[in-house]
């Protein structure tokens, strides 16, 4: 089984410099990037943030590399039921090489047609799907609860592309999946932030898991899925955290396609995080979306969690904390005036 990619977002070994200290001449330091996160700021003191967390997330979260971890990743979850199939005489060895190409070519496509095979052999066993779902996913457990706790912190409504459950089991939240469309509407109309967006499914119901060619295309018809996102995109602000290696992430590339339609013709950006030696390939990768920008956090993975926790201490209070805006001297009423006079 191929080692999954490290994340790009999530923290790793400590670097030479003191984690979340300044970086002298850095970009986390340039104007324009202190600029986004002014803009970042603001979207949390105004409770108006999405945290988007990606395979990167699950993957520390995990303790990745380590056992069995793998399969916090598309790729890993691929490779794992491609040997689940063959195990089980559910593929053909010249079929199983198509489907191991394509997860190694790695394109958003290449990746959904490798699932649709894999779902297909899966098909023919009754309730093969919801068993192979339990023996990986089901079985990812949280070694490291810091990132997510930080993103935790921030107070923005936290919606994964991922199956797990990780995120629910570090913050005690409920969750809801994409197919609950009543709950989830009755829950944004209400500003109420107490929960997990599955955007994707869970592990734990198979029938809201998207991950083959058929669901797929099912999401992305939904038009009550294209509405919902599209209001995050217009009137909140997205915050893609562990996204660094998921760009060709069919999960990733969708939610992109629904934030670039709804955000045509509005001045409103979202950010993605990223290490300073990242920021250039991201601009590259980004180049379709002019709506979304990466956001330097530091130069080692091991500045994550401090620029989290700076930017959620600074929100933490929320509009009412702003300075105020200074007003001339009161006017005092003829009452007042005469009371004053009174006294001389």
């Amino acid at each position: 089984m191929p080692e999954a990619p490290a994340p790009a977002s999530a923290p790793g070994p400590a670097a030479p410099h003191a984690a979340g200290g300044p970086v002298v001449g850095s970009a986390v330091d340039s104007a324009g990037n202190l600029v986004k996160r002014g803009e970042l700021l603001d979207s949390i003191l105004h409770r108006r943030l999405v945290v988007v967390t990606g395979t990167g997330v699950s993957l520390q979260t995990v303790g990745h590399p380590g056992a069995d971890t793998d399969v916090a990743s598309w790729p890993g979850l691929l490779t794992h039921g491609l040997g689940y199939c063959l195990a089980r005489d559910l593929i053909s060895k010249p079929a199983a090489a198509i489907v191991e190409a394509q997860v190694a070519e790695g394109s958003a496509g290449s990746l959904i047609e490798a699932a649709q095979k894999i779902h297909d052999c899966l098909d023919q066993r009754v309730d093969a799907r919801r068993f192979w779902m339990r023996e990986t996913i089901g079985q990812l457990k949280v070694k490291d609860a810091g990132l997510i706790t930080a993103i935790r912190d921030l107070g923005g409504l936290i919606a994964t592309l991922n199956y797990d459950q990780l995120t629910e089991d570090v913050t005690g939240l409920t969750f809801l999946q994409w197919r609950q469309q009543a709950e989830i509407t009755r829950r944004v109309r209400n500003r109420e932030k107490d929960f997990v967006l599955h955007i994707h499914g869970r592990w734990d119901d198979p029938g809201s898991i998207v991950l083959d060619r058929k669901s797929y295309e099912e999401i992305v018809k939904n038009s009550q899925m294209r509405e919902l996102l599209g209001q995050f995109a217009r009137f909140e602000t997205l915050l893609f955290v562990g996204c660094g290696q998921t760009f060709f992430d069919p999960n990733f590339q969708s939610l992109l396609d629904w934030a670039h339609g709804a955000l045509s013709g509005f001045e409103h950006r979202h950010f993605v995080l990223c290490r300073q030696s990242e920021e250039p390939g991201f601009y590259e990768k980004l180049k379709p979306h002019g709506h979304l920008e990466p956001l330097v956090y530091g130069q080692a993975h091991a500045d994550l969690l401090p620029f989290l926790a700076k930017l959620a201490s600074e929100g933490s209070a929320g509009p009412a904390a702003a300075p105020a805006v200074p007003t001339g001297p009161k006017l005092l009423t003829p009452a007042e005036v005469w009371k004053r006079q009174s006294r001389l």
